[in-house]
């Protein structure tokens, strides 16, 4: 009879090496390329909340200005107000504003509130960081302003006790979250839940908080205006408004931050009040 041969035990090594290596490399690829596509969509999803924020800054500015020119709007103009207190948050930033990057996104934060003191390496000292709710300007009620805009409430320094802030670290990407979340027992009986997946949410329009993005504003140059009793008042001719994200991305040891600049000016500066 004759006899078969087999395969020996270094030709079955081989081949298992090489399907391994063929293994290791499709799932490398894989995962780099779900990586790479998380990636892009925290990416896309970051810039339309800046963008967001952007467009709110406009607005309220526009809205303003439309309103401070219009006689029949006089002093009832609620925009007037909105613009009054944001620019109210600018301070005088040093350049390093502009090149700082934290290495980890959670420096930026502390109990629930962005780092402004010095001792925290952040270069916001004396700045009072904001978000405006764009849900709820299209009908402003400014008796309620802490429903329209969040922010710190020290400048200069950080709120360390009493309630937490909105503003923490990104859990998944930088996202303003609305609306707060409540767990029903047998009872009837409601309490706050942070599970923001499995149970309902409520109070839509009311922001919740606020992960890994945040407003820093900043006074522009000074110039000298005739104020309405003939005197001279130094103001800013405009206001940067620096929105700034941070957060870590999927497979990476290095946070990723997007920011932008809108300045805008002050109408009351570039037509200044006379003397009659």
């Amino acid at each position: 009879m004759k006899q078969r041969k087999g395969d020996t035990l270094v030709e079955v090594a081989f081949a298992i090496g090489i399907f391994s290596l063929v293994a290791i490399t499709v799932v490398a690829v894989t995962s780099a390329s779900t990586s790479a596509a998380q990636a892009s969509l925290e990416t896309t999803l970051t810039r339309e909340d800046i963008d967001g924020q952007a467009e709110a800054l406009r607005f309220i500015h526009d809205s303003y200005v439309n309103g401070a020119q219009s006689a029949t709007m006089g002093t009832t103009n609620p925009y007037d107000q909105l613009w009054s207190t944001i620019k109210g948050f600018a301070y005088q930033a040093t350049e390093t504003i502009k090149t700082y990057r934290p290495s980890t996104c959670s420096e930026l934060y502390s109990n629930g509130w962005v780092k402004t003191e010095t001792t925290s390496g952040v270069p916001y000292s004396g700045a009072r960081p904001f978000i405006i709710n764009i849900r709820q300007l299209h009908d402003p009620d400014i008796a309620n302003l802490d429903n329209i805009i969040k922010y710190n409430p020290n400048p200069g320094g950080n709120k360390t006790g009493g309630d937490a802030g909105p503003f923490v670290a990104a859990e998944t990407y930088p996202r303003i979250l609305y609306g707060s979340t409540v767990k029903v027992d047998a009872d009837g009986d409601e309490t706050i839940n942070e599970d923001l997946y499995s149970q309902t949410r409520i109070g839509i329009d009311t922001i919740h908080r606020v992960e890994g993005l945040f407003i820093i504003a900043v006074e522009g140059q000074e110039v000298n205006v005739i104020t309405s009793s003939g005197g001279i008042d130094t103001k800013p001719a405009y206001y940067d408004f620096y929105i700034r994200s941070c957060w870590m991305p999927v497979n990476s040891d290095r946070p990723s931050t997007i920011s932008t600049l809108v300045r805008l000016y002050d109408p009351q500066i570039i037509h200044p009040p006379t003397t009659p």
